[in-house]
């Protein structure tokens, strides 16, 4: 797992071997079991999570408690809720293991750390930023021009990984549709 942090990070941090290798001193280990939260509605993102092994997904819960589910997380993919990571105040999602998984994870203070001392760092920041506003305007877009059926193909093609490892209720969540209509969609593709 830290080779893999390791490998991105010398592609998108503009850093030394000696840098790398004291950047990765601030990242921690932690093992998350299925269904645990990583962050409540509410609390402030203190950490950004890279995941090793296993999946998690950040998540909406509305006033009906019905769940819309923004991203998923699986392997060699960071998380966190960006907008409270970055300007410290409460998160209005969740973060939680879809699997039983494995993250390195810094903590805002760390990452601040690097960022003012490193300035190579921001290179990688610039990288996260870019890449959580890629995976936003995707994800809007689809909702936003696609019907249910078009998203489920779209899904098919091209994250079939989803298809296999969510449970229908994450999926259907992640499709922004009922599971209803996600078994229809699977009975009829």
């Amino acid at each position: 797992m830290r080779e893999q942090l390791l490998q991105l990070l010398r592609e998108k941090a503009l850093l030394t071997e000696q840098q790398l290798a004291e950047a990765l001193t601030y990242f921690k280990h932690q093992s998350i079991k299925k269904n645990n939260h990583l962050l409540n509605e509410g609390s402030i993102a203190d950490y950004l999570f890279f995941v090793g092994k296993g999946c998690l997904r950040l998540y909406f819960r509305n006033d009906e408690l019905s769940t819309a589910t923004r991203f998923m997380a699986f392997e060699h993919t960071f998380l966190t809720s960006i907008v409270s990571f970055i300007s410290r105040q409460p998160a209005t999602e969740f973060i939680q293991a879809v699997e039983d998984t494995e993250v390195l994870s810094i903590s805002n203070t760390d990452f601040t750390f690097l960022r003012e001392n490193m300035p190579g760092w921001d290179n990688f920041y610039i990288y996260i930023l870019e890449y959580g506003l890629t995976v936003i305007n995707n994800k809007l877009s689809s909702l936003l021009t696609q019907t249910a059926k078009e998203r489920y193909r779209d899904l098919l093609k091209n994250n079939p990984e989803l298809i296999q490892r969510l449970s229908n209720v994450n999926l259907a969540a992640y499709l922004a549709i009922s599971p209803e209509t996600l078994s229809r969609l699977k009975s009829t593709i």
